[in-house]
């Protein structure tokens, strides 16, 4: 196997790291600038310091990606297009991105640039690798819940249509998964969307039934012993996590991967001992998200540095004098790191090259790439669309006035005869494809599109998205889509034939105020919903109310039905919630109602949609699901006075902080 086949891809979070993973032998380096990133809390480059950085790199053989994987929001079109120019001047080797917007413009008006599609898009199907080709993505970053068979799956499909596959193979493992996860931004408007997570998985919860204290918190990922697997499964990059991590973390991660690829290639035996792994910041290690081995021994009731107990352990510690040996052992083994680093990097010279962020490439007006019109919707009502979740709810299209869309389960393979013969019985019924859709599932809602051929479809699937384009079908992007700015919805229409798009619930009222809808495009909001917080390929419950399974099975997906809640000692109780066919879930514990934004904004919304699936929170719902949809349908006309306030009536408590703060 030759070293050229795959990359080593490092984290760089300050320019202390990134030195320190060029002198223990990165192939590429991952980092921020100053804005527009997904971890705001590194300390970043600087635009006079980028191309110092690249030339370092290069003198390496080592290349530099810039990370600019965060959601846009409209008013920073301007200053993301000069980003992008200025970028275009230098010798940067890639950008990694998140936002649709931002992939559009770089494939039209920036294609010297090349494109990695972020964690934070979430890929995990064949139909999200054609999406982000389609916008001109070279390589893709991979699910981080994937197993091994799943991994070589895409990786052989992403060579077949020269896609690149990324996988995380040391680090911080989340809950939820990327992109998908809200918690942080319901809590304090602090988005992971935006590079701002709070980390609310890694905070002290009310004691569980079983005893946890911190009962989202996961250990880290190490695929440290299984690097055969990933070269057999044609995996390219192998990324380190860490971007808020100090260099000597990234230094001993990278080297210890370096000396383990270089032994792979060599022909040598691979390195069992994880010492120096240890030794540096980690929650324990594991690999069962990759190994397909998830659950209970995934968690550890700690969210701090592991290594003193892990230590302490291994020399059978059991006088607190000796944990003191072990943690001045650890002191001084790391401040050995650190001087060692500091040796070798001391030549490692960065220039500043002072002026170049205000150096626009030649030939490129950024107002003519800008210009884009409003449209105004044609009718002055917002249509209605209802969302449910259950075959008795079908009644509900007796209501000729709204469109009603099912949830379709993240298990659609198990419910593909079911469903087929449900959506055929009703042809005015609609699908709602879910966020997440793998492997075989994934598979069976295309069988079910060629099936059922519906006259229009909700998608919060990329991969389904590609699908209905390529079949004719009128898709609409689900809020999960996450459609922040209007290239967003440019490039889902222009690039992918949408016909609307969700405006993201993360946004507030004036981040959405100068939001502009293309022509013949329908833009949709959310206005009543239990607020999913994150979604979980992990049991929930085995930290919980417990679970006698010790790991998680293909029955779990299928059969599993159970809700708890969980109190964080910092703020509210959050629900989880599992339902037969999809994966766990968290709530907030009160429903979003927001009937504001109709009287705000009447010329930009086409469509409004409200959740009436049957997910537990603490919100309580006087009427019947009927007759919540007339008391939407008044206050939409606005034809009565006081039919705003039935609907506030119908439904308590509810929030609706979110559209005040925004992301």
């Amino acid at each position: 196997m030759k070293r050229e086949q795959f990359e080593l891809l490092a984290p760089g979070g300050d320019l202390d790291s990134i030195k320190a993973a060029i002198a223990a032998g990165a192939d590429a380096i991952y980092c921020g600038l100053d804005r527009f990133n997904a971890r705001n809390r590194a300390t970043n480059l600087t635009l006079d310091n980028l191309n110092g950085v690249i030339e370092l790199a290069h003198q390496h053989q080592c290349k530099i990606f810039v990370t600019l994987n965060v959601l846009i929001l409209e008013s920073e079109l301007p200053a993301i297009v000069r980003l992008l120019s200025q970028l275009n001047t230098t010798k940067v080797d890639g950008v990694i991105v998140q936002d649709l917007g931002l992939a559009y413009l770089l494939k039209h008006h920036f294609p010297e640039l090349d494109v990695h599609a972020s964690t934070q898009l979430n890929t995990h199907n064949e139909g999200q690798i054609l999406f982000l080709n389609q916008l001109g993505a070279s390589r893709v970053n991979l699910s981080r819940e994937l197993n091994i068979t799943e991994i070589k799956h895409l990786a052989q499909f992403g060579l077949q249509h020269d896609v690149l596959m990324e996988v995380f193979v040391h680090g911080s493992y989340c809950i939820g998964f990327s992109g998908l996860c809200y918690i942080s931004s319901a809590r304090n408007g602090a988005s992971g969307n935006r590079g701002r997570c709070s980390q609310p998985c890694r905070d002290q919860y009310q004691t569980t039934e079983m005893g946890s204290h911190y009962p989202l918190n996961l250990k880290d990922n190490s695929a440290f012993g299984d690097l055969e697997a990933l070269v057999d499964a044609g995996v390219y990059s192998l990324k380190v996590e860490g971007r808020i991590k100090k260099s000597h973390y990234v230094f001993t991660v990278v080297d210890n991967w370096r000396k383990q690829i270089d032994r792979f290639c060599d022909g040598e035996p691979l390195l069992t001992d994880k010492t120096e792994l240890y030794t540096v910041f980690n929650r324990d290690f594991s690999n069962g998200f990759l190994q397909g081995n998830f659950g209970k021994n995934m968690f550890i009731d700690n969210p701090r540095d592991n290594a003193v107990t892990h230590f302490s352990k291994v020399y059978q510690c059991t006088s607190e004098e000796q944990v003191n040996s072990v943690k001045t052992k650890l002191y001084d083994d790391k401040t050995q790191i650190i001087e060692h680093v500091a040796k070798a990097t001391a030549d490692f010279d960065v220039t500043a090259e002072t002026g170049h962020g205000s150096t626009l490439k030649s030939g490129i007006d950024t107002s003519k790439i800008l210009t884009l019109s409003h449209h105004q919707p044609e009718n002055s009502v917002a249509h209605l669309s209802v969302l449910i979740s259950s075959p008795e709810d079908v009644s509900l299209l007796s209501h000729s006035d709204v469109d009603v869309y099912y949830q379709m389960p993240m298990g659609v393979k198990a419910e593909l005869a079911k469903l087929i013969t449900l959506f055929t019985e009703h042809p005015q019924l609609k699908p709602c494809f879910p966020a997440i859709l793998i492997g075989e599932d994934f598979s069976a809602s295309i069988e079910f599109l060629a099936a059922v051929r519906p006259e229009m479809l909700i998608t919060n699937n990329a991969g389904v998205a590609y699908q209905a384009q390529q079949m004719n079908l009128v898709w609409v992007a689900g809020p999960h889509m996450n459609t922040s700015n209007s290239f967003a919805m440019h490039c889902q229409q222009q690039e992918f034939g949408a016909s609307g798009a969700f405006i993201s619930n993360e946004l507030s009222k004036v981040q959405i105020r100068q939001l502009k809808r293309p022509q013949n495009f329908r833009t949709f909001y959310s206005i009543y919903h239990p607020n999913t917080l994150l979604t979980s390929r992990q049991c929930l419950f085995q930290q919980t109310e417990g679970c006698k399974k010790i790991k998680v099975n293909k029955g779990c997906l299928k059969r599993c039905e159970k809700r708890t809640s969980i109190i964080n000692l910092k703020d509210n109780p959050y629900v989880i919630q599992k339902h037969k066919g999809s994966h766990n879930s968290i709530y907030s514990e009160h429903n979003v109602l927001n009937l504001e934004i109709l009287a705000d904004f009447p010329n930009l919304l086409t469509d409004v949609m409200i959740d009436l699936r049957d997910i537990q929170t603490e919100t309580q719902v006087a009427v019947s699901k009927g007759q919540l949809i007339e008391l939407f349908l008044e206050a939409l006309k606005q034809s009565e006075e006081g039919a705003v306030g039935n609907v506030h009536r119908a439904l308590t408590p509810t929030v609706n902080q979110q559209y005040h703060k925004g992301i």
